[in-house]
C-alpha cells in the first residue's frame, strides 16, 4: 500500500477534531451582535455548567474541549492527559476513548492507540462515533501491515455502515482499501520468490567461485 495512502487517512484525525463537538454546541442559535458600547451580559454560571451537559458543559466535555484545543496545537502530551482525565469522569461514553486513541497514534503509540479504540467499541455512543472508531481500527491495521486482520477490519467497518446506514460514513472506501492490500499482498507475494531466486544464485555463484578456488590451487 502506497505511503500516500496514509497520507489521506491521516487527514481523517485533523478533521475529527470537530466531528464529535457536543449536540448543545452545534445547534446554539446566533446571537445578535451587542450595540456598541453595551455592557456585557452578566456570566450565568449556573447556565455554562451543567455536570448532566443538559443546560451547560459537563466536566466531562470540558476535559474533551480541552484535549482536543490541545491536540489541534500539537500539545500532544496535554491533549492525552486531558482525555485520560475526561476517561476518569466518565468510562462509560466512547468519546474519550476515541479521542485518546487519536492523541496516542499521533504520539507514535499504535499500541495505546489500539487498546483505547478497542476499549471504546464496548462503551456508550453513537452509530456515527462507532463508525469512526471502526474506520480507525481499519486504518491502524494497515499501519500495522497484518494484511488478513486489515481484510477483516475494513469487511467489519463496511458491514457496520451496511446494517447502520445512518451512521454516514465512507461504504466505497471499504471495497477500495481491500483491493489495495489485495495488491499489496500479491505484490510481496512476487517479491518473495523473486527474493528467493536472487539469493539461490547468489549461493550458486558463491559455490562456483570456492570450486574454482580450490581448482586454482590443485593446479599449482
Amino acid at each position: 500500500m502506497q505511503d500516500r495512502s496514509f497520507a489521506a487517512f491521516a487527514s481523517f484525525f485533523v478533521a475529527a477534531a470537530v466531528w464529535a463537538a457536543p449536540a448543545s454546541a452545534q445547534q446554539q442559535p446566533a446571537t445578535a451582535a451587542a450595540p456598541a458600547g453595551a455592557a456585557a451580559p452578566a456570566a450565568d454560571a449556573s447556565a455554562r455548567k451543567d455536570p448532566q451537559g443538559q443546560t451547560g458543559i459537563s466536566p466531562y466535555m470540558e476535559q474533551i474541549l480541552k484535549g482536543q484545543a490541545s491536540f489541534v496545537a500539537r500539545d500532544i502530551p496535554g491533549a492525552i492527559a486531558a482525555f485520560q482525565d475526561a476517561i476518569k469522569l466518565d468510562a462509560a461514553r466512547m468519546l474519550g476513548f476515541y479521542r485518546l486513541g487519536e492523541a496516542m497514534l499521533e504520539s507514535g503509540n499504535m499500541a495505546e492507540a489500539e487498546a483505547a479504540w478497542t476499549t471504546a467499541l464496548g462503551k456508550k455512543g453513537t452509530d456515527a462515533l462507532q463508525a469512526k472508531v471502526l474506520f480507525c481500527l481499519a486504518d491502524l491495521r494497515e499501519r500495522q501491515k497484518n494484511w488478513q486482520a486489515v481484510r477483516e477490519a475494513w469487511g467489519t467497518y463496511g458491514t457496520f455502515l451496511t446494517s447502520n446506514p445512518k451512521a454516514g460514513g465512507y461504504p466505497a472506501t471499504v471495497t477500495e482499501r481491500q483491493k489495495q492490500v489485495d495488491r499489496r499482498v500479491k505484490d510481496e507475494k512476487d517479491y518473495a520468490a523473486v527474493k528467493e531466486r536472487i539469493v539461490q544464485r547468489e549461493a550458486e555463484r558463491q559455490k562456483e567461485a570456492e570450486d574454482n578456488a580450490k581448482k586454482d590451487k590443485l593446479n599449482r
